[in-house]
């Protein structure tokens, strides 16, 4: 799955293009034949500059769910700038694969272990979305310190889980680094 995302990247800063799954050198064909949801975070001088994510609807293959998240998350991510070819050479990648989503309907959020899992939030009109991954922020100790996260995340005064269908989510870490 790296090997996926360095060539998307590499492929669009030769050509500020999307990859297409013929133009890879895939190494393991199977990719072709799952379907997955995953979490694509790049980081520079080992801070998250670029990130992007699919909850809603599966690609056709793990392959073009690992493109399309990467390609979005160096040309499209708007809070940064697209990635430079300068910026190149400190890339880090992160790939969280989803294994397990679980929708939070009797237990809180406050409950979850931030070292074991994540956590989505959607808000009931759709109209906000955020995610918090394990081990990606030093400041979850607790699973209490989701709150207080989601709040900035979502850009939000307070937050209430009844205003939000929440998934607890356990993931696959690949990366580079």
């Amino acid at each position: 799955m790296i090997s996926i995302a360095k060539q998307t990247i590499e492929f669009f800063l030769k050509t500020w293009k999307k990859i297409s799954i013929v133009d890879l050198k895939l190494e393991n064909k199977n990719l072709l034949n799952e379907k997955i949801n995953a979490f694509v975070t790049i980081y520079s001088k080992w801070e998250v500059r670029w990130s992007a994510w699919n909850i809603k609807e599966l690609k056709d293959n793990t392959v073009e769910e690992i493109i399309e998240n990467t390609f979005f998350a160096i040309s499209k991510d708007k809070r940064f700038s697209p990635l430079t070819s300068s910026e190149y050479n400190d890339l880090k990648i992160r790939i969280d694969k989803i294994t397990e989503r679980n929708l939070l309907k009797t237990k809180s959020i406050k409950t979850i272990d931030p070292t074991r899992a994540w956590v989505i939030a959607i808000k009931n009109d759709y109209s906000k979305m955020a995610c918090i991954l394990p081990n990606i922020n030093p400041k979850l100790i607790s699973g209490e310190d989701f709150i207080n996260i989601l709040r900035q995340k979502l850009e939000e005064k307070s937050f209430d889980e009844k205003d939000y269908i929440l998934y607890e989510i356990k993931t696959e870490i690949f990366t580079n680094y």
